[in-house]
């Protein structure tokens, strides 16, 4: 019984044991369950609550709508300025089509040629295929200017005087065909003329001549049926001479006979026109001596190095400038462009000399120090305008002006020669001189 009864005992004790391992295991179970809900709980927490995720998808978001707002802003820009470039375009397009000179009597297209043959017409005295004079001397040195001048006039015979040198003289400055290499044209040498001595000695006879074909150039338009004229184009880099020139050159003429214009940044009213524009209404009339201090280039020029315009759109100003400078010597007019040569050291000197005196500070303009830093692209711009726009009828001329002299006798001569390819008459009266002066005696 005894022995029934401890095998009976174990087995209890073994039950309990067993129930009391499931029990254990049961509340382990359940700590573990409140454990893992609380961590899901504070999972849920997180994803329930704006976190590090929802953030990074809204900054995400934000740039996404910054670079579309960008994108949309430079679609917006490039469109206006593809906007502007057509009506500019359309502007230049206009500048062909409108008349060159309102106002002025047209040549009707079979009297251009006559028009171009008195152009090219020789001075009296003049023959083709006549050696210089000095030339001719055998054994005579000639001064290195004078062998530059009669090796440019090939070979032709010049008449005395200033007269002589004038009818070759531009041949030295002109502007050949083809490529242009402004750095080949040393702006401190002097073309043609020996000796500063000898162009002053020479100055003041020239500024008479060049008074008397005025004169004439005038009176032939007022009293007679001429339409010729003269326009002078002045450019050059800032401090090269151009105001100078106006007063030491075109100082000597009577202003009756003269149109000066100084072009500078166009208007609200002029930029709503074509680029040609302002300067159909500066040309000079019928007789007169017209100078434009920086002229329609600008818009070559300045455009160009400061970018304002496409490259297309500068690429057909020169075509355009071309056809109206053609027009303007159909109608009648002498074009003589100078191209004033001044190297940057010289305009150095220049800016210096007048922060130096105060008389001068009104000429002085922070903003050249500014263009200055552009001078090799303004080189360039220019060295481009002079290729692409000296014609045979309207050819530009180089002018060495670190001498202020020899700007003011170059210029000078060039004026000169012009007027004598025009070879301006007095009109004869239209009454009887006989009788006038018997009425002139009587009174």
């Amino acid at each position: 019984m005894a022995k029934s009864g401890g095998k009976g005992d174990g087995k209890r004790r073994a039950d309990e044991k067993h129930k009391k391992s499931d029990v254990a295991d049961k509340r382990a179970g359940k700590k573990k369950d409140k454990s893992s809900g609380k961590a899901q709980a504070v999972v849920r927490a997180e994803v329930a609550k704006p976190g590090a995720g929802e953030s990074a998808r809204s900054n995400g978001s934000t740039k996404l709508k910054s670079v579309k707002l960008k994108r949309a802003e430079g679609t917006q820009r490039l469109v206006e300025q593809v906007a502007a470039e057509i009506v500019i375009a359309e502007l230049d397009r206009a500048a062909e089509l409108e008349p060159v000179t309102a106002g002025f009597p047209q040549i009707a297209p079979q009297s251009i040629e006559k028009v171009k043959a008195a152009a090219e017409k020789k001075p009296a005295g003049e023959k083709a295929g006549e050696k210089t004079a000095a030339g001719e001397k055998a054994g005579k040195k000639e001064p290195a200017g004078e062998k530059a001048v009669a090796k440019k006039s090939g070979g032709r015979k010049a008449k005395q005087g200033a007269d002589a040198e004038a009818a070759v003289f531009s041949e030295l400055l002109r502007v050949p065909a083809g490529a242009v290499d402004l750095a080949a044209i040393d702006p401190d040498s002097t073309p043609g003329v020996s000796s500063r001595d000898k162009a002053e000695d020479e100055l003041p006879k020239l500024a008479a001549r060049l008074e008397e074909l005025q004169e004439r150039l005038f009176a032939a338009a007022r009293g007679g049926d001429s339409s010729r004229k003269v326009l002078l184009v002045l450019q050059g880099m800032d401090t090269s001479g151009k105001g100078g020139t106006v007063r030491h050159v075109i100082g000597q003429l009577d202003p009756n006979g003269t149109r000066l214009t100084a072009f500078k940044a166009p208007t609200e009213e002029e930029r709503a026109h074509d680029f040609l524009w302002r300067i159909r209404r500066a040309l000079p009339t019928a007789g007169e001596v017209g100078i434009f201090d920086r002229s329609h280039y600008e818009d070559v020029l300045i455009a160009r190095v400061r970018k304002l315009a496409v490259p297309m759109t500068i690429g057909r100003r020169y075509q355009l400038i071309n056809g109206f400078e053609q027009k303007l010597v159909a109608d009648g007019a002498a074009l003589v462009k100078c191209f004033l040569h001044i190297s940057r050291d010289e305009q150095k000197e220049r800016l210096l000399a007048r922060l130096e005196d105060p008389a001068k500070h009104w000429k002085y303009n922070p903003g050249d120090v500014d263009e200055r830093e552009l001078w090799p692209q303004y080189q360039d711009a220019y060295r481009v305008a002079l290729e692409k726009c000296s014609t045979q009828d309207a050819p530009w001329y180089v002018v060495p002006a670190d001498h202020k002299w020899y700007r003011n006798y170059a210029v000078t001569r060039l004026l000169v020669e012009a007027l004598e390819r025009i070879d301006p008459k007095y009109p004869a009266g239209d009454f009887d001189l006989e009788a006038e002066r018997e009425r002139v005696l009587a009174s």
